[in-house]
């Protein structure tokens, strides 16, 4: 159960910290709205499957929520590339995502590559 904690823990540290970038940003990011909703989406799917029963039904929640993780990350990304977000920051919340894709695919019985 102490993965359980770990990746809920990583998931709402990700969405908490976006949603601070968010409100900080001058000039505002790029896909604001998709950005907020796609990092929220992280933790409030892990929470979702956790309340299924293991197997497909909880894998399909963990499938949306590795989406959601992969969107953020694209996100992120492009805003970093337009230069409205520090290397510092970005590269802090790519690898915070990149954990949790991988312990995403793990819960799911997946190795596929991740980043």
């Amino acid at each position: 159960m102490s993965n359980d904690f770990r990746l809920m823990d990583a998931a709402r540290l990700v969405a908490d910290e976006v949603q601070q970038l968010l409100e900080r940003a001058r000039p505002p990011l790029i896909h604001q709205k998709q950005l907020s909703e796609a990092s929220q989406s992280i933790p409030a799917n892990v929470r979702e499957a956790y309340g299924r029963r293991a197997g497909r039904e909880r894998n399909q929640y963990f499938r949306v929520a590795r989406s959601s993780t992969e969107e953020t990350d694209e996100h992120l990304r492009a805003n970093y590339a337009a230069r409205r977000i520090p290397a510092k920051v970005f590269w802090a919340l790519h690898n915070r995502l990149t954990v949790i894709l991988r312990m995403l695919n793990r819960l799911m019985g997946e190795d596929r590559e991740t980043g």
